[in-house]
């Protein structure tokens, strides 16, 4: 990928093969060819979300993430978990990038988007939370 319209591009295809999931929004801002913004919310049968959303640019020989959010929640609206670089958690070793879960808050380095896909999926498949 050299163009933020091809990493688009690519998250639309990840996010076609989601089962059970229908995409209730989907903006992609290009902000210029190396440089964008993505929102997507996609819901699940059982009324369960997984809300994404990326400020992205790409240097030279890498794509880096400006901010991010992957919040899922399950049906009755609860948090499940939610990984984001918001700079407030400095006591989390991998400040500012954390991991929400359930109530905790633990280190985490950014997730890829499939393993975040990946994780929900697993989770679904358990029945729905982490504490099964």
């Amino acid at each position: 990928m050299n163009t933020i319209e091809e990493y688009f591009v690519s998250i639309r295809q990840l996010i076609q093969g989601i089962p059970e999931a229908h995409t209730e929004k989907h903006e992609e801002q290009l902000l210029s060819a190396t440089r964008g913004n993505l929102r997507v919310r996609l819901r699940f049968s059982d009324q369960a979300l997984l809300a994404i959303s990326e400020a992205i640019v790409f240097l030279p020989e890498s794509l880096q993430w400006l901010s991010y959010r992957y919040h899922y929640q399950d049906p009755s609206a609860a948090l499940v978990f939610r990984y984001d670089n918001a700079p407030h958690h400095q006591e989390v070793a991998t400040y500012p990038a954390h991991k929400h879960s359930g109530d905790l808050i633990l280190a985490s380095v950014h997730p890829s988007l499939e393993h975040v896909l990946a994780e929900v999926l697993a989770i679904r498949k358990r029945g729905g939370n982490l504490d099964e």
